[in-house]
C-alpha cells in the first residue's frame, strides 16, 4: 500500500472566460479535468489512494477547493493542480513556450516535491523548455496561488504548457503527449512515495 495521497485539483471552471486558445479549439477546463481523470486511473493503478477538489465542471471557488483539501483525513497528502498557461489575453497568438512549477515562497516540503516531479518531466520532455526560477538554488517558481498558499499540506501547480501558443496548444490537444505527461507525474509521485 502506498502512503502518498494524491490531491487532484483541476483548473479553472468552464464558466471562467479566457481559458483557452485564440482560435477556442483549446479547453483549458477540458484539458484539465481529462488530464486529472487519466492521472487518476493511472495512479489508482499503482495503488495510491486519489481524491479530487472538486468534480465541477463549472467553478466552485478557490476557498471551496482548500477547503475540500485540507478536510480530507490521510497522511501524506500531496495536492496537483494542473493548469494550462498563458502570455496574454487568449485573443492573439504568443510566442512564449514551455511549463513551470509553483510552490509557495520558503523552503517547504513543497519544494521537495515539486523539485522531483520537474526532474521527471525534464527527463520524460528533454525538449520542451523549462520555465524555471533558479535564484534560490531550486527549478520550481514561487507565487501565493490561493489553492497551494491555502492548502496545509505540500502542494504545487503546474501550468503546463502555453494555449496560446500554436505549437503547445497542438500539443495540448494531443492525447499521446498529455498520456505521456501523466505517465510522468505518477513516476514523480512514486519516488515520492518511496521518500515517506
Amino acid at each position: 500500500m502506498r502512503k502518498l495521497t494524491l490531491v487532484l485539483d483541476p483548473a479553472h471552471g468552464a464558466d471562467v472566460p479566457g481559458k483557452c486558445s485564440p482560435d477556442g479549439k483549446h479547453k483549458e477546463y477540458r484539458w484539465s479535468r481529462e488530464a486529472c481523470a487519466k492521472l487518476e486511473a493511472k495512479l489508482k493503478d499503482k495503488g495510491f489512494k486519489v481524491y479530487y477538489t472538486t468534480k465541477a465542471i463549472t467553478e466552485i471557488g478557490l476557498t471551496k477547493r482548500t477547503i475540500a483539501a485540507n478536510v480530507i483525513k490521510e497522511d501524506h497528502k500531496f495536492l496537483i493542480s494542473l493548469h494550462n498557461n498563458a502570455a496574454g489575453d487568449g485573443t492573439k497568438w504568443a510566442s512564449a513556450r514551455g511549463y513551470e512549477v509553483y510552490t509557495t515562497p520558503g523552503v517547504t516540503t513543497s519544494d521537495k516535491y515539486a523539485e522531483i516531479v520537474l526532474k521527471q518531466l525534464i527527463k520524460d520532455f528533454p525538449s520542451l523548455t523549462l520555465r524555471a526560477d533558479k535564484a534560490d538554488g531550486d527549478l520550481d517558481k514561487e507565487a501565493k496561488f490561493t489553492v497551494i498558499d491555502k492548502t496545509n499540506f505540500p502542494s504545487i501547480l503546474v501550468e503546463w504548457l502555453f494555449q496560446d501558443n500554436k505549437d503547445d496548444a497542438a500539443l495540448l490537444e494531443d492525447p499521446a503527449t498529455t498520456d505521456k505527461f501523466c505517465d510522468s507525474i505518477v513516476k514523480a509521485c512514486e519516488v515520492i512515495d518511496s521518500t515517506l
